[in-house]
C-alpha cells in the first residue's frame, strides 16, 4: 500500500540515485500520517519502520534487473549530464572572468612600473638635456615631520641627527608615516619631491616590493592609481573607472567590469592624488568633496594627498581622519648620497676613464662645497635644486651660483643652448636661446594667470601664433616652433597626448615672472600676491626686476597690506614683500625700513609659512629675530625654524637662549638642527645644557662624536650610517660619556672596542648588513668583560675571542652571528640568559650546548642549516621561537613546550610542515610561517585566538575558520 500510495516511478528511483535508505525517507515523506492512522503501538511502527528499509532495498535491487531499466538509467545519465556540462559551463565562465581580472591586474602592473619607474636627472647626460633613469634606483627616502604617528616601525630615522621615534616631533622616514593609516596628506615646498614620492609608492605597490613593516602591513598587496590634479583644471574630476586615464588609459577598454570598483570596496586599492596646488583655490574645494564622496563609498581604500603647504593647511583634511606629513629637505648625509648616485648615473654612461677619474673629483669636490657653504646649503636641500647643481658644477667646472636666482638662469641657460659638443646633435632648429626665452616666459605667464598648469596643444600653439606676430625674424610656423620648443628645450612636454606643461614648476614660475616684469605687469603681480600661486611669481619678479620697478613692487605690496582688514591677507603681502629680499639685490634705505616695520609686526613667526618667508630674508630677519622674545611654544618653534634655515653663525646665540627649556618638542627640534651649523660650536652653544632626549639620540654622521661630550647625561645613542660606504668609526668618545647606557652601532666598520672598557654600558648592539658581513674584519670582543654592567649584547659582527664573554654574567639578552656550534661550549657560563638569538650558526653537530638555559630561556632564535628540535623541546619556559632553517625541521617534539606563545618558521619547506604536531600548543598566539610551498591549517582549528601568518605564495588547505574570524594574513 506504502508503495503504491507513493506513486513510484522509474524516474524517482533513479532521481533518488538508486539509494535505499533516501527511497524510504521518500515514500514516509508522501505518506506521512499512514503510521498514525493504522493504530500500531511502538513496537508496530519500529517493525513497519524496518520492513519499509529492507522492501526499498528489494525494489532498487528489481529496479535494476528490469529490462527497460538501462534504457532508462541511460536517459537519466545523459540528462544528469547536460546538467553537468551547464554547470561547467558557468563554471568556466566564471574562472574566465577571474582569469580575465588576475591577466588584466598583472598587464596593469607592468603597465604602472614601465611608466612610473623613471625620474628624470636635470643635465645628467652629455647626450641628453636630462636623462631618465629608473626611480626604484636613484630614490632617496626623505624625512618628514607632523602628526601621522610615526615610530611604529621602530626603525632609525634618516636624519643625521634625531630624536629616537618614542617622541611624537621626530622626524621619521616617509615609510614609516605611511604605516599607522590608511590615509594621509603629504604637504612639501616646490622641487622637495611630492610627485616623485607619488610615484615610488606606485612602481613599489605595482612591483610588491614593499619590505619590512610596509609588507607585513599588506602593502604588497595594493594597487596604484594614479591621479593628476593638474588634468582637471577644467574638466570633472575622475569617477573610479577614470583612475586609468593617466597610466592605463590604453588597456582600459580590456578592464573587467567593476574592476577598479572592486579594488577600492576590497581596500586593495591606494589612490595617490598629486597636487592640490596646482588647482585654482575654488577647484580645490570640488577636490575636497570628490574625495570625501570617494571614502564615503569606499572607507577601506588608501588615500594619499599632496600639496603644497600653503594651498593645503595641515587639517585641511582633518573632516575625513587625514594626518599630514611633512617633507623635510634633505639633510646633510641625504644631499651625500643624492650628489654621489648622480655622479654614479652620470658614469654609468659611455665615459672614459679620465672622464670617470674627472667626475669622482667633481662628485667630492662639491659635496664639500656644500658642506662648507652656507647658500649652497640652503639649496641642496631641494632635490630639484640638488641635481641642478651638479649639473652645473660639472658643466661650469666647480663654478657654482651664488643664489636661487643665479642658480635658475644658469640653469636655463645650460638647457635651452648646450655647447654642440656635449649635444652631440646638429643644431639646426634656428631659434636662439633669447627667443626660445621669450616664447616660453609667455607660454608661462599665460598659463599663470588662467591658474593653469597645463594646457591643450593647439591652445598653446594659438598663443605662440599671436606672439609670433611680433617676431618676424622667426621663420617657423606656430607648429613647428611648438615642436622646436618641445623637443629641443627640455623644458616643455607632453606628458599627456595633446596637452603641453612645463617640466617643473619652479621653471614655470622662474619664467613667468621673467614675462611679467618684461610686459611691466606690477599691478597684477601686486593684486594677486595674497594668493598662494602667486607666491613664487612675484617673490621671482622681484629678482627680475630692474631697481625702480622692483622698488615700485615692494611698495605696493607694503601699501596693499596696510589698507587690509583681513589680518590673514594682510600678514600675506607683509610675508610675501618680506620674502622678496631674498631675491632683491638693491633696496633703497627707505624701503628697508618700510619692510623692517612691517616685519616687525611678523616677528616672532607665528606659523610654519611665515618661519619660511623670515628664513628666506636672511640676515635682515635674524637680526629681528635676535631682538625678539617668543613665548608661546608655536612662536619658538617657528622661530627656531627661521633661525635654523637662515644658517649664519650669528643665529647661534639666540638659538642658545631658546634651548633654556624642557619643553619636549622644543628640545627636539633643537637637536635635530644640529647638522646645519658646526658641531663643535652647536653641542657648545646650544646643546650643553638642553635636557637630554628622553629616548635617546640617533647620529648619522662620524664626525659629531667628538661633540658628544657637551651633552649632560646622555643615556642612549644610536650611531647609524645611510650612507651604504661601511665608514670606520673609532670609539674613543665613549671616554667621556659617563652616563651613557645604551649605544646601538649599525652600519660602521669599528676598529677596536678598549674605550668600551671604561663605560658602564647596559645594552650594546654593533650590526653590519648581510652583504657586509662576509667581508668585514673579525672584531675582538675581549674588552667586553670588563663591563659588569652589561644586560643586553647584540653582536650582527664578526667577532673573535667569545670565551671573555663568559664573564659577563649579568647578560640576560644575547644575539651572535657567524659563530659555530664548538664556540657555544664558551657560553655555558651565562646562566641568567632568557634571550637567545644565533644567526648564520656554523658547524654544528648537535644543539646540547642549549642544556644549560633549559630553566631561563624564553626567547630563542635559531639560523643555521638545521636545527634539532628535540634539544630546543627542553628548553620548557619558552615563549618565543623562530626557527630559520634549510631543512624542514620536525615539529614534533616542540608540541610539549606549553608556555609558548609565539612561533616562527621560515625556510623552503617545499612539502610544507605538518601543523598537526603543534595542535597540542594550547597557548600559542601567534605562528608565522614563509615560503613554505604548501600547508594543511585544519588542525589548528583546535587552537583558540590563534593568529596565522603564512606567504601570499604558500598554498592553503583548511583554514576556512581562521579567515572568517580575520586570524589569517597573508603576506
Amino acid at each position: 500500500m506504502a508503495f503504491n500510495s507513493a506513486s513510484l516511478t522509474e524516474a524517482d528511483l533513479f532521481r533518488q540515485d538508486l539509494d535505499a535508505g533516501y527511497l524510504a525517507r521518500y515514500i514516509l515523506d508522501r505518506n506521512p500520517e499512514r503510521v498514525e492512522k493504522s493504530g500500531l503501538s511502538a513496537g508496530g511502527e519500529r517493525l513497519y519502520d524496518m520492513l519499509l528499509h529492507e522492501s526499498s532495498a528489494y525494489a532498487v535491487e528489481f529496479a535494476r534487473t528490469l529490462p527497460s531499466a538501462g534504457i532508462s538509467a541511460l536517459t537519466e545519465l545523459l540528462r544528469r549530464s547536460s546538467q553537468i556540462l551547464d554547470m561547467l559551463e558557468e563554471a568556466l565562465v566564471q574562472l574566465a572572468n577571474y582569469r580575465g581580472g588576475s591577466d588584466f591586474e598583472r598587464n596593469y602592473r607592468q603597465l604602472v612600473v614601465n611608466r612610473l619607474d623613471q625620474v628624470e636627472l636635470f643635465g645628467a647626460t652629455l647626450s641628453n638635456v636630462s636623462q631618465r633613469y629608473p626611480l626604484s634606483v636613484a630614490y632617496l627616502s626623505l624625512s618628514v615631520s607632523g602628526n601621522a604617528g610615526f615610530g611604529l616601525s621602530q626603525r632609525v630615522a634618516p636624519a643625521d641627527v634625531n630624536v629616537t621615534p618614542k617622541a611624537n616631533t621626530a622626524l621619521s622616514s616617509v615609510e614609516d608615516a605611511l604605516l599607522p593609516s590608511r590615509r594621509l596628506l603629504i604637504r612639501g615646498q616646490a622641487g622637495i619631491g611630492k610627485t616623485t614620492l607619488l610615484q615610488w609608492i606606485a612602481v613599489q605597490s605595482a612591483r610588491r616590493a614593499f619590505t619590512e613593516q610596509l609588507e607585513r602591513a599588506g602593502w604588497n598587496d595594493t594597487i596604484p592609481f594614479f591621479v593628476r590634479l593638474r588634468r582637471y583644471v577644467d574638466s570633472e574630476l575622475p569617477t573610479p573607472a577614470g583612475f586609468l586615464h593617466e597610466v592605463g588609459k590604453h588597456i582600459a577598454d580590456e578592464m573587467p567590469p567593476g574592476w577598479v570598483h572592486e579594488q577600492l570596496r576590497s581596500g586593495r586599492a591606494v589612490v595617490l592624488i598629486d597636487g592640490v596646488d596646482e588647482l585654482p583655490s575654488a577647484r580645490r574645494r570640488d577636490v575636497k568633496r570628490w574625495l570625501a564622496d570617494l571614502i564615503d563609498a569606499f572607507p577601506r581604500a588608501r588615500y594619499i594627498v599632496t600639496s603644497r603647504p600653503a594651498a593645503a593647511a595641515k587639517d585641511w583634511l582633518e573632516d575625513e581622519k587625514f594626518p599630514f606629513a611633512e617633507l623635510e629637505p634633505m639633510n646633510q648625509s641625504d644631499v651625500s648620497i643624492f650628489v654621489t648616485r648622480w655622479h654614479e648615473a652620470v658614469a654609468s654612461q659611455r665615459l672614459s676613464p679620465e672622464e670617470r677619474e674627472e667626475l669622482v673629483g667633481y662628485r667630492d669636490h662639491l659635496i664639500g662645497a656644500i658642506k662648507n657653504r652656507r647658500h649652497l646649503r640652503q639649496l641642496a636641500g631641494y632635490p630639484l635644486l640638488c641635481a641642478l647643481l651638479c649639473a652645473l658644477h660639472r658643466d661650469r667646472k666647480t663654478q657654482l651660483p651664488g643664489n636661487r636666482m643665479e642658480l635658475y638662469d644658469v640653469a636655463l641657460q645650460m638647457l635651452l643652448e648646450r655647447r654642440d659638443s656635449e649635444r652631440r646633435v646638429a643644431l639646426n632648429d634656428k631659434l636662439t636661446r633669447t627667443e626660445k626665452t621669450i616664447l616660453l616666459q609667455d607660454i608661462a605667464y599665460w598659463l599663470i594667470r588662467n591658474n593653469a598648469s597645463d594646457a591643450l596643444r593647439t591652445t598653446v600653439i594659438d598663443r605662440l601664433s599671436q606672439r609670433l606676430a611680433v617676431m618676424p625674424q622667426i621663420q617657423y610656423s606656430p607648429e613647428d616652433t611648438y615642436h622646436v620648443l618641445l623637443e629641443r628645450t627640455g623644458l616643455l612636454r607632453e606628458q599627456v597626448e595633446g596637452r603641453a606643461d612645463f617640466i617643473h614648476r619652479t621653471f614655470q614660475e622662474y619664467l613667468a615672472a621673467k614675462q611679467a616684469m618684461a610686459e611691466r605687469d606690477l599691478g597684477h603681480l601686486v593684486s594677486n600676491a595674497h594668493l598662494d600661486q602667486w607666491r613664487e611669481v612675484v617673490v621671482m619678479a622681484a629678482g627680475h626686476a630692474a631697481p625702480a620697478d622692483r622698488s615700485e613692487l615692494l611698495t605696493g605690496l607694503l601699501t596693499r597690506a596696510s589698507g587690509q582688514e583681513s589680518y590673514p591677507n594682510r600678514e600675506a603681502l607683509n610675508l610675501v614683500a618680506l620674502a622678496c629680499l631674498e631675491t632683491s639685490a638693491e633696496r633703497s634705505p627707505e624701503l628697508d625700513k618700510r619692510i623692517r616695520d612691517a616685519a616687525a609686526n611678523l616677528i616672532p613667526p607665528k606659523t610654519s609659512d611665515a618661519a619660511d618667508s623670515l628664513a628666506r630674508a636672511g640676515t635682515f630677519a635674524l637680526d629681528l629675530l635676535s631682538v625678539s622674545n617668543p613665548a608661546s611654544k608655536d612662536e619658538i618653534l617657528n622661530s627656531i625654524r627661521a633661525a635654523v634655515s637662515i644658517g649664519d653663525p650669528a643665529a647661534l646665540s639666540f638659538l642658545g637662549r631658546l634651548a633654556r627649556t624642557e619643553d619636549v618638542e622644543v628640545c627636539s627640534l633643537l637637536y635635530q638642527s644640529w647638522p646645519r651649523f658646526d658641531a663643535e660650536e652647536y653641542a657648545l652653544i646650544v646643546l650643553k645644557d638642553l635636557p637630554p632626549p628622553e629616548g635617546g639620540l640617533i647620529i648619522g654622521d662620524p664626525s659629531f662624536a667628538t661633540a658628544l661630550k657637551y651633552l649632560k647625561g646622555l643615556e642612549s645613542l644610536v650611531m647609524v650610517d645611510r650612507t651604504g660606504h661601511v665608514p670606520q668609526l673609532g670609539m674613543d668618545f665613549l671616554r667621556d660619556m659617563s652616563s651613557l647606557r645604551v649605544i646601538q652601532i649599525s652600519g660602521f666598520t669599528v676598529a677596536e672596542l678598549p674605550p668600551i672598557s671604561t663605560t658602564s654600558l647596559e645594552e650594546i648592539a654593533i650590526t653590519l648588513d648581510a652583504k657586509h658581513l662576509i667581508s668585514a674584519e673579525p672584531l675582538a670582543v675581549g674588552s667586553m668583560r670588563h663591563i659588569s654592567t652589561l644586560r643586553s649584547l647584540d653582536l650582527l659582527y664578526p667577532s673573535v675571542d667569545l670565551s671573555a664573554l663568559s664573564s659577563c654574567t649579568s647578560l640576560r639578552s644575547l644575539t651572535l652571528w657567524g659563530v659555530s656550534g664548538r664556540d657555544m661550549a664558551d657560553l655555558a657560563s651565562l646562566r641568567n640568559l632568557s634571550r637567545l638569538k644565533l644567526l648564520g650558526l656554523r658547524d654544528v653537530a648537535d644543539f646540547d650546548f642549549l642544556a644549560p638555559w633549559s630553566a631561563n630561556l624564553t626567547e630563542l632564535e635559531i639560523a643555521s642549516e638545521w636545527c634539532d628540535t628535540e634539544a630546543v623541546s627542553r628548553l620548557k619556559g619558552l615563549k618565543k621561537l623562530r626557527i630559520n632553517v634549510d631543512v624542514r625541521p620536525n615539529l614534533a617534539p616542540l608540541g610539549q613546550l606549553s608556555k609558548l606563545e609565539e612561533l616562527h618558521l621560515e625556510g623552503p619547506f617545499t612539502s610544507g610542515v605538518d601543523l598537526a604536531d603543534i595542535r597540542t600548543l594550547k597557548s600559542l598566539k601567534e605562528l608565522h610561517v614563509r615560503f613554505a610551498k604548501y600547508l594543511d591549517l585544519k588542525p589548528l582549528d583546535v587552537i583558540p585566538n590563534l593568529r596565522v601568518t603564512v606567504s601570499a605564495t604558500t598554498v592553503l588547505h583548511g583554514g576556512q575558520a581562521l579567515a572568517t574570524q580575520n586570524r589569517l594574513n597573508r603576506i
